[in-house]
């Protein structure tokens, strides 16, 4: 038995709910099976409906396969998991207690269509390929579009720290950090970017600043043993030597030197913001002895901190248009190579430009890789077709 399994046909009311009892007896009635949770902290639905004899609870609800596994995932350590008023299982082997309350339980193994989960697992295999590959394409796909942007729009979240006490210089100068770690290094740049505020950062002569960046990342005393926040070391080990800290650091730093964040952001919001930003990096080049930026580097700028920024303003303002002009941005762009877009292509898959490319990683990241075809356009349309 699947735990993705069972949460999908508790969404789907699956369950004759008529016909409850609690592991106790008492008498359950699901009005509400609540809304299925797609982050990945959290109960698994929240605002559910249920009635036990006489009285109705609102709350969340958890499955697991096992009773047990509420220990086992340590959700007795989560006041998360306070506002569940069900526990629903597949095996109740153990009671789970919280706060002091013995927790509500379904068990569901008397009610499993054992031959509907056999055919749910033909659907969709556990064994790492792609799992609605058989019926993708006989989908309208714009169900797939839809999914790309959804995806996208969550990576962006997960790009910026959502803090009001953060302006969009901030902002946008902890995503050039980020993009300029290059993966392994990204904890120690984003930590040295929260050691070193723009807010402080931008009073100081072009070269003072960058003198301070050299200094206190290690880099100018050649001392690559420290500790960011005496948490983050850089690393050498696992990334190529074009994105050693000895490359990315000085370019990071003579980079921000003369740069002006809140220009950068305004061309992100102009017409031709592409080409303008463009130029606006040759003319920081020719301002800074040292500083050459690639093809490559420009584009991962526009997708990791050009893109990211303008959802951050849609998301404050509520105006689209950002949003819009994000995608826009991606589209102009060419679609990344790389492992996750080779197995999309090797499916039947392919991207036209960096908007496609960055919409099927996330897609893969957030749903595909962890089976969270419960929470896709496209798998639950065709789960629902199939089964």
């Amino acid at each position: 038995m699947h735990e993705d399994y069972l949460q999908r046909i508790w969404s789907q009311s699956r369950i004759p709910s008529p016909n409850l009892l609690l592991t106790n007896g008492t008498p359950l009635t699901v009005k509400f099976p609540g809304k299925h949770n797609q982050s990945f902290s959290g109960p698994d639905f929240t605002e559910a409906c249920i009635r036990l004899e006489e009285l109705e609870f609102h709350g969340a609800i958890e499955i697991h396969v096992n009773g047990s596994d509420w220990y086992k995932h340590k959700h007795h350590e989560d006041a998360a998991y306070n506002s569940v008023i069900l526990h629903v299982v597949y095996n109740n082997d153990q009671q789970v207690v919280q706060n002091g309350i013995e927790l509500p339980t379904l068990e569901l193994k008397s009610f499993i269509d054992m031959e509907h989960f056999q055919k749910s697992l033909r659907i969709n295999p556990s064994d790492g390929r792609l799992p609605c590959r058989n019926a993708i394409h006989e989908l309208d796909a714009i169900f797939l579009e839809s999914m790309k942007t959804k995806a996208l729009i969550q990576k962006f979240g997960d790009k910026i720290e959502f803090n009001s006490d953060l302006d969009q210089e901030e902002i946008a100068y902890q995503l050039i950090a980020a993009t300029f770690g290059m993966g392994i290094n990204k904890p120690a740049f984003l930590e040295l970017a929260k050691s070193l505020p723009w807010s402080q950062l931008k009073k100081l002569e072009p070269l003072k600043r960058m003198q301070l960046i050299l200094v206190t990342s290690g880099c100018a005393q050649g001392d690559f043993s420290k500790k960011i926040g005496q948490e983050y070391p850089w690393h050498f080990k696992g990334t190529r030597p074009s994105n050693f800290p000895t490359v990315r650091i000085p370019q990071f730093a003579r980079f921000l030197a003369h740069i002006d964040l809140t220009k950068l952001i305004q061309l992100a919001e102009s017409e031709r913001a592409l080409s303008a930003f463009n130029r606006y990096c040759t003319q920081l080049c020719n301002q800074t002895e040292g500083l050459k930026l690639s093809k490559s580097m420009k584009e991962q700028l526009v997708v990791n901190v050009l893109a990211p920024i303008l959802w951050w303003k849609s998301e404050r303002s509520g105006n689209e248009c950002y949003l819009e002009k994000a995608i826009e941005l991606l589209e102009q762009l060419p679609s990344e190579q790389n492992s996750v877009i080779r197995a999309w292509k090797a499916n039947g898959i392919h991207t036209k430009n960096a908007f496609d490319s960055q919409g099927l990683i996330a897609l893969n990241r957030y749903y595909c890789s962890v089976k969270k075809c419960l929470s896709c356009e496209v798998g639950l349309k065709i789960l629902n077709r199939e089964l």
